[in-house]
């Protein structure tokens, strides 16, 4: 399903770099002499806005008119991916003869028996028909949950204050800008590459220390089935590694830049002003940040899949190669050393059910980054199918050569990831469109090309775009101290505010209203196309193919044939054997009742005879 998708949004990125000649607002950009107001308090300086230009054409290849082709795109290809993906899993389902598969006749899972072995409450299994041991749910389950959950959003909140001290360390790099003599291309660029990968070491950290904790908090809710026992934890352990992977992309993607107010008054965090966008948005610095955590975080995974495995088994090989698991048990006469195959299967590492887990996770991580952002990062789905098929290969070295064989589980479906995917899908839709109004520049374009421009085109938007700040009005301790610049009365700034001669001035004008009800309105519109889309593709495609569904039916109608069949054929052997009694009964009273009483005799025993029948 990547195929379809890498291939468009690779047809979309190279739309924007054929495009990028014809684009007038990055011509504007490279060409226009404006003087940018300083991005940071004391230290720094004003600075050219030419001096963007290269941010300004890299960020043309993202934020251009196949965007929006592309977002629809992705919507539709979300939902046709998760309807297929039902009718194949019910395909699997009959084909394993998991069909009608009830949780109920799940056996309960040895770690729950064992705790629960001196327990006085029992419980009859409805279907199995076999007394249980129980809990109550009011004293013992509902109080662990409550504490599991409780500890897993304390664990959220640790995430949110760790972005929140990236975004502080972002903010303190603008102003150590000029201590260390940077130029404005270190702030551009290198500041969101720092900080990305500050932000990745992070998330794997973080992600290592609560895949213990998710374990053992599952553990507590002392659930009966393994397929309950997974479903608490995968829901747990998405809920913090979504909070974990995304929190910092929706901060760039939605926060970032859109409340720093304006030279005479700025919004401070700490006496810190805000991180600000550059002109041409902040969509740019997104896709960073995107493609870090997603490439980094695949390519951490797969060099871990390989590594860890590979040495465990080497470790288990020497030990058992040198005779240390003799000393170490001391009931072994002899040192084995390689001399058949169990013993070459011994070598291997046991499978956990966590293995599969994190296969899982990674591939709806996955997911999410191709759908929920993908507006930002076209070549999302390109690098996610690369992943995979280099993955494919990985994971069956791994799983081949690495592991030993695993104990098969039945189970009817995917069981919560399908919940969670389809929720992925949801946000999605909402994201797209919120990144598009407020963090690309598709929207203001539009406003000025059909309400502004005398012809229809974008030749002074940017100039349109950016507000004028007299000098004189800096807060006091905030104008640059030094600087390169000689007689600069006035800057510019990304925003649309009223200039220093109107009156009010830096105040919100008409054309800044007008065009948040375009973003709006455009947020409307895409979510109810979009859903319209949804509800086509769900309608057209049903769940289980009609083929299956017939094939379904006639085994149903052939085994209830054959169940009536057995019950007419246990029905005939009761009534011949009744028969044959009842024949010799006859054939005893023959004598002296004469031929009429054989005959009525008969006639009872075959009026027996249809009678089971029916």
């Amino acid at each position: 399903m990547l195929i379809p998708a890498a291939v468009v949004g690779l047809l979309c990125f190279l739309f924007g770099i054929f495009s990028l000649n014809t684009d007038i607002a990055v011509d504007d950009i490279c060409n226009m002499d404006i003087i940018m107001c300083p991005r940071c308090d004391k230290y720094c300086d004003y600075w050219r806005l030419s001096e963007s230009c290269t941010y300004a054409k890299i960020q043309h290849f993202i934020d251009n008119p196949a965007t929006i082709f592309f977002a629809v795109f992705m919507s539709f290809w979300a939902t046709l991916y998760m309807e297929l993906w039902k009718r194949y899993s019910s395909e699997i389902a009959h084909r394993w003869g998991l069909t009608g598969f009830d949780l109920l006749a799940e056996p309960p899972r040895p770690e729950y028996l064992m705790k629960l072995a001196n327990a006085k409450k029992r419980k009859l299994n409805v279907v199995t028909l076999i007394e249980e041991p129980a809990v109550s749910y009011w004293k013992v389950k509902l109080p662990s949950m409550i504490l599991s959950f409780s500890v897993v959003m304390l664990w959220i909140l640790l995430t949110l204050a760790v972005v929140f001290g990236i975004t502080v360390y972002r903010m303190s790099l603008m102003t150590s800008e000029i201590i260390y003599s940077y130029s404005i291309h270190y702030t551009i660029y290198t500041v969101p590459v720092i900080a990305a990968c500050v932000n990745l070491i992070c998330i794997q950290l973080l992600s290592f220390l609560y895949e213990k904790l998710a374990h053992k908090l599952t553990e507590m809710e002392i659930h009966r089935t393994q397929t309950e026992y997974d479903d608490s934890h995968t829901l747990k352990s998405y809920l913090f590694q979504f909070v974990n992977y995304y929190s910092s992309i929706f901060y760039i993607a939605f926060l970032k830049g859109k409340f720093v107010g304006y030279p005479a008054k700025y919004n401070r965090i700490f006496g810190f002003r805000q991180e600000e966008c550059n002109p041409g948005g902040c969509l740019m610095e997104l896709s960073i940040q995107l493609g870090i955590i997603m490439i980094g975080k695949q390519a951490i995974n797969s060099l871990l899949e390989m590594t860890i495995p590979l040495a465990i088994k080497m470790y288990k090989t020497f030990k058992v190669s040198t005779g240390i698991e003799r000393a170490e048990k001391e009931t072994q006469q002899n040192i084995i050393i390689c001399c058949n195959q169990w013993t070459e299967d011994y070598k291997l590492n046991e499978f956990s059910q966590t293995c599969l887990f994190q296969e899982y996770l990674e591939m709806v991580l996955q997911y999410g980054f191709v759908t929920i952002f993908v507006t930002a990062f076209p070549l999302a789905p390109l690098f996610a199918l690369l992943n995979n098929i280099f993955e494919m290969r990985l994971d069956a070295q791994k799983f081949l050569k690495y592991y030993r064989r695993p104990v098969p589980t039945r189970v009817k479906n995917i069981g919560v990831w399908y919940q969670i995917m389809t929720t992925v899908g949801r946000i999605s839709v909402i994201s797209n469109a919120f990144i598009l109004a407020f963090s690309s520049n598709f929207i203001p374009k539009l406003v000025y090309v059909m309400k502004l421009s005398e012809d229809h085109t974008e030749r002074g938007y940017l100039n349109h775009s950016l507000a004028v700040f007299d000098v004189m009005d800096f807060e006091k301790g905030t104008a640059p101290e030094k600087s390169v610049f000689s007689n600069i009365t006035t800057c510019r700034y990304p925003e649309y505010r009223s200039g220093p001669d109107e009156d009010p001035k830096y105040k919100r004008p008409l054309i800044y209203w007008q065009i948040m009800v375009a973003r709006l309105a455009f947020i409307v519109a895409y979510q109810n196309l979009v859903s319209f889309v949804i509800m086509a593709v769900q309608w057209a495609i049903p769940d289980m193919p009609r083929k299956l569904n017939d094939q379904i039916k006639k085994e149903a109608y052939r085994t209830n044939e054959m169940i009536l069949q057995y019950e007419a054929q246990q029905a005939k052997e009761k009534v011949r054997k009744r028969y044959r009694t009842a024949g010799s009964m006859s054939h005893l009273s023959q004598e002296e009742e004469g031929n009429d009483s054989r005959k009525s005799s008969s006639n009872r025993s075959s009026s027996l005879y249809y009678d089971a029948v029916a």
